[in-house]
């Protein structure tokens, strides 16, 4: 994978740990197939042996029609075949351990399964419709030197459907690949920008876009963030548009938003708004969050997203 561009790297850092990277274990994968388990038997008490047939090969299995895929079940925290199930698999080459182990040669490929989570989804009967499998297949397509126009669009494309697993996805790989982003024109930067104000049941994927435009700078980007602010109740969602809100705007974003606080009708919408200006970390914020009633509980909940020094003292000052 190529490096996060470093405008948004602290700001994805900060975030938690996301419950899918598919996109990561598409890159990294030697071989990628929409396989079945078909069969399992144990090496030793450690090791289990994975027959998997290849139900469709992505790219990298050169043609096996079945692999061989290495798992030792007394670890918990890695992904493993299961039976029956048609399934995307990000595989990484083992033949060097197998070799190691005296595993039979017949009995390869032998591969391990790539850890990321959310690499091994299920896979509907129609691969061509398969949200996983479409990505999968635009990743590798891009990798055997499909042009780059034409990945951004097929990528866009997934980003912008209304309901897919991938979708969330197609938008992070977006973000984190500049090359890409650069082959996307005005009308595709304006259609994923009214997305990203319209959508307000997906939070995790409204924040992957707010990180896709803001990549962009596109304009009127806060604005549009700061309208979903009430509606969207999620602490994440507030402190992802605060730390936009710095990086676009600095000291300013505080103004803005208290412009839209100004006028908030509802008292989820003042207390997210509120959240979100802690979220800027600046000293705006700080000046206009002391100058408000500190008793008040929405206040105080910013002052503490605040993380400043004075934040603190400001909300122990309240407690004493």
């Amino acid at each position: 994978m190529r490096k996060l561009s470093l405008m948004f790297a602290a700001t994805l850092l900060a975030l938690p740990t996301t419950a899918q990277d598919l996109r990561r274990a598409l890159s990294t994968a030697d071989a990628v197939v929409v396989g079945r388990q078909v069969g399992k038997k144990a090496f030793d008490e450690a090791l289990t042996l994975h027959k998997v047939q290849v139900v469709s090969e992505v790219r990298g299995a050169d043609g096996a029609t079945a692999v061989t895929v290495l798992d030792w079940p007394k670890l918990s925290l890695h992904n493993r075949p299961q039976p029956r199930q048609s399934r995307l698999y990000c595989l990484e080459d083992a033949s060097a351990l197998a070799e190691r182990l005296g595993l039979p040669s017949g009995d390869g490929p032998f591969y391990k399964m790539v850890g990321y989570q959310g690499s091994n989804p299920l896979v509907g009967q129609d691969l061509d419709r398969d949200p996983g499998v479409r990505l999968a297949r635009v990743l590798a397509a891009a990798e055997a030197g499909a042009a780059p126009t034409d990945t951004a669009s097929a990528l866009l494309a997934m980003a912008l459907e209304p309901a897919s697993e991938a979708r969330t996805e197609a938008v992070r790989y977006l973000t984190e690949r500049g090359d890409l982003r650069a082959r996307l024109v005005s009308a595709q930067w304006n259609q994923l920008l009214a997305r990203t104000s319209g959508e307000v049941e997906d939070v995790p994927y409204k924040i992957a876009l707010a990180e896709l435009c803001g990549e962009q700078r596109l304009t009127g980007l806060l604005d549009a963030l700061a309208v979903s602010l009430g509606p969207i109740t999620d602490p994440e969602y507030a402190r992802c548009v605060g730390r936009i809100g710095k990086v676009l705007h600095g000291e300013q974003a505080t103004a803005m938003l208290q412009q839209r606080l100004a006028i908030a009708g509802q008292r989820q919408d003042r207390e997210m708004l509120l959240l979100a200006i802690g979220a800027t970390n600046t000293k705006s914020a700080l000046d206009a969050l002391l100058q408000m009633d500190r008793r008040d509980i929405a206040v105080e909940a910013a002052l503490k997203e605040h993380r400043s020094r004075e934040a603190k003292e400001a909300v122990g000052r309240r407690r004493d």
